[in-house]
């Protein structure tokens, strides 16, 4: 091998040498996919103002992975990390519902555009469940499923399944400005629940299997969404609050109060399957429960699938945001 005929002292220099390099890369680790990456990057600069720093930064990331840098040498050199946060970590998707145009007798539960009059615009959860709003034209689709369409509102976008090929995707149009409250913690307090039971599966569960306490739950949540008919193509994600597409497993969703929309940043979490995840992500995206520095919403993608991971996600987890490496 070459360097068998390099002189000790050169070999001593070249590993120190090849060490600190290591040393100031593993940090910028990433374990996904490449085009992922550029797809998120790509995603997010779009949204961004042209003159803003953020948009810089991404731009540069952006230009190093396209000059053939590997995605640990352009951090590395075009960021330096923050100290990192520990955070409770959770996930959200983009379902896949069963939906008509007009009502049946199997679908019947609306989903509403958002009204124009400002007390429609306000009603609560259950006075539009209710009936609130029927009658003024505002009915997009219908569902059959009334659980499935509070964790639509839920997680903000979804694609309709209407039946023979024909398929939608809606997006969040705005809310009725009523505060969000979780009803796997009304579950919880309820005594119904142990605090480590209350996944969305589990909440599913309970829902479905009292019927007669069902609505009732779901109402302790004022907080409506409603909806609009969005034209994205099949393979693009919804978007985020941002406006951009989301990229599943690197568009996260935080508290814009604390995070800058566009922030870039490291995450590493322990997933359900006993995996590690170490990812490049990017803040694209905003939730009503998702407060503080120390919550993060990890996008998972669409269909049920994802909706597995989403619904047992929630873990202790570690972020470290990258700022802009000073000239020099």
């Amino acid at each position: 091998m070459r360097w068998a005929v390099v002189a000790v002292g050169s070999m001593a220099l070249l590993f120190a040498g090849a060490l600190a390099a290591q040393s100031e890369l593993r940090p910028f680790v990433d374990g996904g996919s490449r085009a992922s990456l550029e797809a998120a990057l790509h995603s997010a600069i779009s949204a961004l103002p042209v003159d803003g720093p953020r948009r810089a930064l991404l731009a540069d990331v952006r230009a190093g992975l396209g000059r053939g840098e590997s995605v640990a040498e352009t951090l590395a050199r075009a960021t330096r990390p923050q100290p990192p946060v520990g955070i409770l970590l959770t996930g959200y998707y983009e379902p896949v519902l069963r939906a008509r145009r007009a009502p049946t007798g199997r679908f019947r539960h609306p989903l509403y555009r958002p009204p124009e009059a400002t007390r429609d615009r306000e009603r609560s959860r259950a006075e539009i469940d209710h009936g609130a709003l029927e009658g003024k034209g505002l009915e997009l689709f219908w569902l059959e499923d009334p659980v499935e369409g509070f964790f639509l509102h839920v997680q903000g976008s979804g694609r309709l399944d209407l039946g023979r090929g024909s398929t939608v995707r809606v997006g969040y149009a705005g809310n009725n400005g009523r505060s969000y409250h979780s009803i796997g913690k009304e579950l919880v307090s309820r005594g119904v629940l142990a605090p480590d039971e209350a996944t969305a599966p589990a909440i599913k569960k309970w829902l479905r299997r009292n019927p007669d306490e069902t609505f009732a739950v779901l109402h302790t949540n004022p907080r409506y969404i409603f909806f609009r008919e969005v034209d994205v193509p099949p393979h693009q994600g919804p978007s985020g609050a941002m406006g951009a597409p989301l990229v599943p497993y690197r568009s996260v969703a935080v508290d814009p109060t604390v995070t800058p929309p566009g922030s870039l940043g490291l995450l590493t979490a322990p997933m359900p399957d006993g995996t590690t995840l170490r990812h490049v992500v990017i803040a694209m995206d905003q939730g009503a429960a998702i407060r503080g520095k120390r919550r993060l919403d990890l996008f998972l993608g669409a269909g049920a699938a994802a909706g597995k991971v989403a619904g047992v996600l929630r873990a202790e987890a570690q972020v470290v945001w990258l700022v802009e490496r000073p000239p020099g």
